[in-house]
């Protein structure tokens, strides 16, 4: 049965929260404030980009660049109320509903012809329901997978309705910019522009073998997706959250804190470059280890905010060892769950004091994609 995946995208989605929760603002041009910066932005109006206002940037150089900005700190509450919405609303069509990030849903409607009617109209019904009752501008995108649908929301920004018939995947494609690849990193694209491939259609016609000697094993994935190709399903509406977990096993028994320290940090590294893979940042973590008398111990700490970082994620994850190595018995285990992985409100480092830590982190990840994950190696590594 051929796929039917329908992609919302509620355009500037913390700026449209704050016009509802503050509708004097409407007129004016938008910036909100990154949660735990006062100093950074973590989305922008239209109208404050055409002022040349950008995420990312400062409120002091945003506000130089458009006087008129109005800058409002973010509302997590009013967030969650607004994807509440959104979910509900995909939910009442299917069983395999997504939120996907911020303002981000995916719909699968593959086989609900019968039942919704037609797709395309199931869409333009969501999309002004959408906008009657939140009073948010949105986009709709209609593919036969999520990334085409995804693409066809942006190409159509700020609203409407834009639909990918099957079998036309690439030639939708070609034209486009290869920034409007969705998940393309930074060190990619700017890869990609040294050697004047700006186009998706210029990545077409190289070989994906060719791609690798330059960007490596992800060559692989972005060759498949500038063609239109995605497999990804959508995730079932009782689907837990995804999860990454990490377990090592001393070679040697040890109660030597800084040789289980840097085994520790081993494992958080492996796991970061897991989660940002994925997009996601770890909401809450589980650190357990085993006694060599056989007897266990763990502890779980949710986070203020979501973190990807291996800087970040390792401090937390030290506080929690502090916490439950308290004998002076060896141990023999180390676990690390990293749970509730979810896409945060602009918390990521990007938008944190800490930029080196994610310049760093990029890397890191840039030299496993290139080298493999046994690339970069840690001195813990050696108790395992």
């Amino acid at each position: 049965m051929e796929r039917t995946i329908l992609h919302i995208n509620v355009v500037n989605f913390f700026v449209a929260v704050a016009r509802v929760v503050d509708p004097s603002i409407a007129s004016y041009p938008v910036g909100v404030r990154a949660s735990g910066s006062r100093r950074v932005l973590m989305d922008v109006s239209s109208e404050g980009r055409e002022a040349g206002v950008v995420r990312g940037m400062t409120v002091e150089a945003a506000r130089r660049k458009c006087p008129d900005l109005r800058v409002v700190d973010p509302v997590p509450s009013e967030y969650r109320r607004a994807e509440k919405f959104l979910f509900e609303q995909a939910a009442s069509l299917s069983p395999l509903a997504e939120l996907a990030g911020p303002g981000h849903l995916f719909i699968d409607l593959s086989g609900t012809k019968r039942l919704l009617g037609p797709a395309v109209d199931v869409a333009d019904s969501v999309r002004k329901r959408i906008k009657q009752q939140c009073s948010f501008d949105c986009t709709a995108g209609l593919a036969t997978n999520r990334l085409v649908s995804k693409i066809a929301t942006r190409v159509i920004k700020p609203t409407g309705l834009c639909t990918v018939l099957s079998g036309c995947e690439e030639d939708f494609m070609s034209p486009l910019p290869v920034s409007f690849l969705p998940g393309l990193e930074q060190r990619y694209l700017e890869q990609l522009l040294q050697f004047n491939l700006r186009l998706i259609k210029d990545l077409n016609r190289i070989p994906a073998s060719t791609l690798a000697t330059v960007l490596g094993p992800s060559a692989y994935e972005i060759s498949r997706q500038s063609r239109g190709i995605d497999d990804t399903p959508v995730r079932e509406i009782l689907k837990p959250a995804p999860s990454v977990a990490q377990r090592i096993t001393l070679g040697e028994q040890t109660n030597d804190k800084t040789r289980i320290a840097a085994a520790l940090f081993g494992m958080v590294s492996d796991a970061g470059a897991k989660i940002r893979k994925m997009g996601l940042a770890a909401g809450k973590i589980r650190l357990g280890l085993t006694y060599a008398d056989g007897s266990q111990v763990s502890r779980s700490l949710k986070l203020s905010r979501p973190l990807r970082g291996d800087l970040s994620l390792h401090e937390q994850c030290a506080m929690l060892l502090e916490k439950i190595f308290t004998r002076r018995v060896r141990i023999t285990e180390l676990t690390a769950d990293f749970l509730e992985l979810t896409f945060p409100y602009g918390q990521m480092d990007l938008f944190s004091d800490n930029q080196r830590e994610e310049k760093l982190m990029d890397a890191l990840d840039c030299i496993r994609d290139t080298f493999g994950e046994k690339a970069i190696k840690y001195w813990g590594r050696s108790v395992a």
